[in-house]
């Protein structure tokens, strides 16, 4: 066994999230390997080519990603993935790299460096033209809550990176459970980055402002992706289920 899928699949245990679930509890494997599935209330994403991530994952983003916590064209990590970081930041680089193209090997080879970046910009254009055509309380809401940190614009460079939400696996997916856990929860500072730790917003904001302003993130930055259904009746079953 190759030494990336041993660590992966032993140590790691990543299908333990990663995969779905049959009726029993028992993990799918065969072609539902790694496909997605969910952890202490998060929702843990597919690590194969069903990945919602908007640019391509590659093994140096995936090796930047396990080894400090965060990638830039991808996000930092939160929820249950969080501790899993900070433990493989206690392996040697070597064996976090092997994970890396192990889970890279489930994927389509990703497009050159250059075409990446010119994916991003995109994305972050898209963004920006969609943000001309919303406002009301909920852009003021992210002006106030988030804008400081995650516009390159608002402030000033605070933690020397500011995390571009235009490029968030989570805000491309198709449910919005990663994204209201994270302003309830809020983020620790991931290891070994310049980033800063992101607050929880639970305490600060009401449910009415915690749809709002998800609803808002969605438009401004998956403008091509449909609105989410359901957020008030998901805001509220995550703010009375326990923290973990």
């Amino acid at each position: 066994m190759e030494p990336g899928r041993y660590l992966a699949e032993g140590l790691g245990h990543c299908s333990a999230c990663h995969s779905p679930r049959n009726a029993l509890g028992g993990e799918k494997g065969g072609r539902h390997y790694l496909t997605g599935g969910s952890a202490e209330g998060w929702e843990a994403p597919a690590l194969t080519a069903l990945s919602r991530a908007p640019v391509p994952w590659t093994e140096d983003a995936l090796f930047t990603y396990l080894r400090g916590g965060y990638a830039v064209h991808h996000g930092a990590a939160a929820g249950p993935m969080a501790p899993v970081v900070e433990e493989l930041a206690l392996l040697p680089e070597t064996d976090v790299r092997s994970i890396a193209h192990y889970v890279a090997s489930f994927n389509a080879a990703p497009p050159a460096p250059a075409q990446i970046t010119t994916e991003a910009a995109q994305y972050e254009r898209r963004s920006a033209q969609a943000a001309g055509t919303l406002g009301g309380p909920a852009a003021r809401l992210y002006q106030s809550a988030c804008a400081v940190c995650h516009q390159s614009d608002q402030g000033m460079r605070q933690f020397g990176v500011k995390p571009s939400l235009a490029l968030n696996t989570n805000l491309h997916g198709d449910r919005p459970d990663n994204v209201i856990q994270v302003l309830l929860q809020g983020m620790p500072a991931p290891p070994n980055s310049s980033l800063g730790a992101m607050p929880s917003y639970a305490d600060s904001l009401d449910d009415q402002q915690i749809v709002a302003l998800t609803q808002y993130l969605r438009a401004r930055f998956a403008p091509d992706k449909p609105a989410w259904q359901d957020v008030q009746a998901t805001v509220a079953r995550l703010r009375a289920a326990p923290a973990h």
